[in-house]
């Protein structure tokens, strides 16, 4: 059973710093196997911590999915323009991963946009992260030009993959279903 709760305590906050450090550590890997370049995780991830409150009520969201008692994944939605929200760290431990959790996390985060006003929400994905690409589409995201307000560094902007989602595409969407 998947329950999906949005962070408010200390312990909560600790299980998002470790999926933070998991996601960015196999980030980082998967970079120096592609392009060669390696980040200081420590740094990335302490930066992350500093800035939590940009996912918080009323403009953001910082979820976390738990799977029978065990936290499994989070995904992050914070304000980027005035009706415009941006997915972050959307992440699914690997042991976790082909059981609907990344699909349950994602259309959560899309009804939490839906419901603090949101028009539109972008994001940004590895160009090696091709499920996650896979399942952004499934739900109705379309690739775009890279937007200004990503915090992906320039000289990956060419590789990496940029999408964006319509709310009321996406309502149509869930309409025919």
């Amino acid at each position: 059973m998947l329950k999906i709760q949005q962070v408010e305590t200390d312990e909560h906050r600790c299980h998002v710093r470790e999926l933070f450090w998991e996601n960015l550590s196999s980030t980082n890997l998967m970079i120096i196997h592609e392009f060669g370049i390696s980040s200081d995780v420590s740094a990335i991830l302490e930066q992350d911590m500093a800035k939590l409150q940009q996912f918080a009520p009323p403009q953001g969201r910082l979820l976390l999915g738990e799977y029978e008692t065990k936290i499994a994944g989070c995904a992050c939605l914070r304000k980027i323009g005035e009706d415009v929200g941006e997915i972050k760290r959307m992440y699914v431990r690997p042991e976790f991963r082909r059981k609907g959790i990344g699909r349950s996390l994602l259309q959560a985060i899309i009804h939490e946009a839906k419901q603090i006003g949101y028009s539109k929400i972008r994001l940004d994905t590895a160009p090696f992260a091709k499920a996650a690409q896979a399942l952004y589409r499934s739900l109705g995201f379309q690739e775009i030009e890279p937007y200004p307000e990503s915090e992906i560094p320039e000289k990956f902007r060419p590789s990496w993959v940029f999408m964006e989602l319509v709310i009321k595409i996406y309502e149509q969407y869930l309409r025919q279903d």
